[in-house]
Order: structure tokens, then sequence, then C-alpha cells
């Protein structure tokens, strides 16, 4: 669907944009919007066969920016905002803003998160694209990844852009020096030993690795609609932190010392998957050979016991 397509990506830096750039630049016109602030970092998408162009869609600058992009993917999001107003302006003000500039694409996807569900009292329930909204993850960063659904939502109706909200869950299994939740936390025991649990009770996700999350772009693209479409991006399997770490014990020979950490407070969230199985089917990664891919790209020259 992408091939020889003029496509525009944001937060080609982060862990999710990088693996995007990785994998469609080979066989379409990807572009990536960044700053590029950070010393190398336009080198880096260069690299990865992007064509990189300055600016910042959160405040307006777009003016380097072309406006006929065939597909948009809009990955990127302040997901440590220091207000609530930097948080509105960055996630939501600058979602519209860029639909506005690429109103003629075919199709956007815009990159949400299940942080923005209401919390269930069963760690094990399985959020629907319908459930109760209100997550309160990451200070301001789940209220504004809320209203940026909001802003994009409008902005689909009123610029006749057909979208599609991709609720993303934690993702995992690059060699990103700043890993997700699963990898970072994996090196951690690897290095240590050691293993954290929430204060009180499991932690449950909906844990996807990003190759998964690379194959669902097409799908999601092609289901694009007006009003936006919503679907959520995580895991076929229940994943319990506790036996994630377990499991990577057995793999790694040394059993995890768990320690109960108040900051270590996440919220449970296992994604339904009912609709997204409708839309691309089952993913490929188990999250069992997730772990051990993430441990292998991560530790080259690990030594990996074999295990079921």
């Amino acid at each position: 669907m992408l091939e020889g397509k003029k496509v525009l990506l944001t937060g080609l830096t982060g862990r999710i944009g990088a693996a995007f750039a990785e994998r469609f630049s080979p066989s379409c016109e990807l572009w990536g919007l960044a700053r590029y602030s950070a010393e190398g970092s336009l080198e880096a998408a260069k690299a990865l066969g992007v064509i990189p162009v300055k600016g910042d869609f959160a405040t307006g600058d777009l003016t380097e920016l072309p406006a006929d992009f065939d597909y948009v993917l809009h990955v990127a999001a302040d997901v440590r905002p220091t207000s609530a107003e930097q948080a509105m302006v960055s996630n939501s003000d600058g979602s519209a803003r860029l639909m506005k500039h690429c109103r003629n694409a075919k199709a956007f996807l815009h990159v949400s998160a299940t942080g923005i569900y209401k919390q269930n009292s069963d760690p094990r329930f399985a959020y629907e694209e319908t459930a109760d909204l209100g997550g309160f993850y990451g200070g301001q960063y789940a209220p504004s990844k809320l209203a940026a659904e909001g802003a994009v939502r409008a902005a689909a109706i009123i610029l006749d852009l057909p979208t599609v909200i991709c609720r993303q869950n934690v993702q995992y299994g690059g060699p990103h020096v700043n890993g997700g939740l699963v990898d970072r936390f994996l090196d951690v025991f690897v290095e240590t030993g050691e293993a954290f649990l929430p204060p009180d009770g499991p932690l449950i996700i909906g844990a996807i690795h990003e190759d998964d999350i690379c194959d669902l772009v097409e799908p999601c693209l092609k289901i694009a609609s007006v009003p936006a479409e919503i679907v959520n991006w995580g895991g076929d399997e229940i994943v319990d932190w506790q036996e994630m770490f377990e499991y990577a014990g057995q793999l790694l020979g040394k059993a995890p010392k768990f320690t109960r950490k108040e900051e270590f407070a996440f919220p449970n969230c296992f994604p339904a998957t009912t609709k997204r199985l409708k839309i691309a089917g089952p993913l490929k990664v188990t999250w069992k050979e997730g772990v051990r891919r993430s441990l292998e790209t991560r530790h080259p020259g690990i030594q990996l016991n074999s295990i079921g």
C-alpha cells in the first residue's frame, strides 16, 4: 500500500518511528518531520533512507514541509510534558495543525495510547475501543493524549480527511538506547538481577513487538475513514509482568530478585484484540519469543538457555 508513495512520518527519532523508518523507507518516498536539534539526528535520518525536513507541527512551523503526501504516519508526542499547557500544545493542538497542513492525504494515521482508558478494578480486564476513558498515567501525558484524540476526530470531520487512531500499548523489541518499558527493565535485570513490581497487585500488559506494530500500519491505513476509526495496538496474549521476568530468568539461568516499588505503579491495561484481529489477523511474535529476541538484540553475545 505504501510502496512508491510519498509518506510523511513524525517521531522518527523515537522507538516506534525509528521502526517505521527502517521498515518503510526502502519501498516508499519517506519524509521525516522533526526539529533535528540533537547533534547527528539529521544525519541519522538520512542514514535510514529518510528525507529529513525541519519543522515543528506543535508550533505550526511547517513552512518547509510539502503538503502533497499520500499518507501520514503521526507518531510524535511529548511523553514528558512539563505542564498542562505544553502537553496540550504539543499533543493536541499540534496534531490538528498537522492534519490541516496534510488535508489532501489519502489517509492519516495517528498513534495514541492505551493509557487513556479509565482503570478497571479487574487487572485482567480487556479494554475494548469503546471502553470508558479517563486514564491518569504519566502526569499530563494521558490527559493530553485523550485531548489529542478529540482534536484528531474533529479535524477528520472538518477536513474530510480519512483517519485512523491507533491506541498503542507497551512496545518492545528494538535496539534503541532509550528502550521502552520492557526493554529498559530487561536491561536492568541483565545487569543487576533485579526486577520490579508495582506496590500492590500485578502488572498486566498487552506487550507488542515492534515488528508486529510495523505489520499493522498498512491494514490500519486501509480502514481510515470519516469519522475516524479507532483500533487498539496490543499483543494477542495477556502478559503478567512477573511471569515475563521469571521467564527471562529461565533464559538467563538466574532467578529475578523482585522488589515492589512505589514509582513502578504503572497502570494495568490489556487492550482487547477483537477489532485488530479482524483488521490484520494474529500477530507473529509471541511474548516469549519477543523476550528472547529482545535480550539477544540488546545484549549481543549473551548466552540464553533453550526452553519453551
